[in-house]
């Protein structure tokens, strides 16, 4: 007899679902409104391209550097009130930033210590709710959570970056920072609401390691679990193709295309309609097909497409066929990222013991973050010599050849088993 499909009704009427769902969403309706509204000021303030691209370098460096160090130090501690602590300090430090801006007392090297400042809460933030969010839900309602609550946070950030304009047009971009602060505060509240027995851990030996302990035995964990060894690889993959995409936004629509930037927005907004999408039948898909066979294919198409992308000078000038062309791309790249990686995210969980999660989750954050900006990097030591179009091409075959050669490796090597099965 099969199980019952989970729907998203029966996810919303668990009340630490509905709660959860609510502090997230909350959330990434203030973080959508502060990307825009900080990049603005940031420039505003620097008037400098070379000091917008130093601050977003920066933000980066705590992900890799800080939250492995915060992994070990979450494992073990009451994740609820971490989560809690993080958010309220990242809202007032959102706050002193806005309050110092409107003393006229900010300049680029004070906003940069901040950007370093807010995203070293967050490292501790990241594995405390990466943890913490598992004790709540019953595994078998994870996948379809997951999806839920991915569907639902790109509907509110979709929702935040529209408000934002408005907002810090009429009442300025520091009120706009303001409102991602009481969204934090708010947020904390709302998780302070959660029932939580606090950390229980299977291992109680755990509770009395040192912090040195913890962090080895982590690494050892790691180290000997080929399965999270291949998750990370999957992630810096992806990562690495998708790269020029991110960083080439612009010339593709204007150098490959020949386009505006209202192609290039039409693009973004089909994306991100796409990853909607495929946040709806994850938890279907998951049922029914392996992670490895997903993960593979999802790659594979994922290269394939930017690959496609690529090829945008044959329709140059032609706005009906730089929009099939383009758009049909973007929302296949929507759709499959999308998919791939909420798979990602419900079987990494499924397949981390518990009491290991907050440390090998962070190591794994930190991974992907490093991944970005070492390719990005190599893109651009590229463009000097090569085109935009001759890149995207090259990293998406590139990405193809080594998601289809995962495939054989996957195959032949007996001892790494079936991810479907491990899990």
């Amino acid at each position: 007899m099969k199980d019952k499909k989970i729907t998203y009704k029966e996810i919303w009427k668990i009340r630490n679902c509905r709660k959860l769902l609510a502090s997230n969403l909350i959330n990434r309706f203030g973080d959508s409104i502060d990307s825009i509204a900080f990049t603005w000021l940031v420039y505003q303030i620097t008037g400098s391209a070379a000091w917008s691209a130093l601050i977003f370098g920066l933000n980066q460096l705590p992900g890799i550097f800080v939250q492995p160090l915060a992994g070990p130090f979450v494992e073990g501690r009451n994740k609820k009130r971490i989560v809690i602590v993080t958010d309220i300090l990242r809202g007032l430090t959102i706050s002193a930033f806005v309050a110092l801006y409107y003393m006229n007392l900010v300049t680029p090297v004070l906003m940069a210590a901040f950007t370093m400042l807010i995203t070293t809460v967050e490292s501790f933030n990241i594995p405390a709710s990466s943890a913490f969010i598992p004790k709540l839900i019953d595994e078998k309602h994870y996948a379809t959570a997951t999806g839920l609550n991915m569907t639902a946070s790109k509907i509110f950030e979709l929702i935040g970056m529209g408000a934002a304009g408005v907002i810090i047009a009429s009442l300025g971009a520091g009120w706009a920072m303001l409102i991602d602060a009481a969204t934090f505060f708010i947020g904390a509240a709302i998780i302070a609401t959660i029932e939580y027995k606090g950390c229980v851990l299977k291992d109680k030996a755990i509770e009395n390691q040192s912090y040195g302990t913890k962090f080895t035995e982590g690494f050892k964990y790691l180290i000997g679990n080929k399965t999270v060894l291949y998750f990370c690889l999957l992630c810096v993959l992806l990562n690495f193709m998708l790269t020029p995409l991110n960083g080439f936004l612009a010339p593709i629509a204007s150098e490959v295309y020949g386009m505006d930037s209202n192609f290039m927005s039409i693009c973004v907004m089909l994306m991100s309609g796409a990853t909607i999408i495929a946040s709806l039948v994850m938890p279907k898909v998951i049922e029914k097909f392996s992670f490895d066979f997903l993960a593979i294919m999802l790659g594979s198409v994922i290269g394939l497409t930017c690959a496609a992308l690529s090829m945008g000078g044959f329709v140059k000038g032609n706005a009906v066929g730089a929009y099939m062309l383009g758009g049909a791309c973007f929302i296949v790249l929507g759709f499959t990222s999308g998919l791939l990686s909420g798979c990602l995210n419900v079987t990494f969980v499924k397949a981390v013991d518990h009491d290991y999660l907050a440390r090998i989750g962070a190591v794994f954050n930190a991974i992907a973050v490093a991944s970005a900006p070492v390719a990005t990097f190599i893109v651009g030591i590229l463009a000097v010599s090569m085109s935009v179009a001759k890149i995207v091409f090259c990293f998406g075959i590139f990405g193809t050849l080594m998601f289809i050669g995962l495939f054989f490796f996957r195959n032949q090597k007996s001892s790494i088993g079936v991810l479907g099965n491990e899990t």
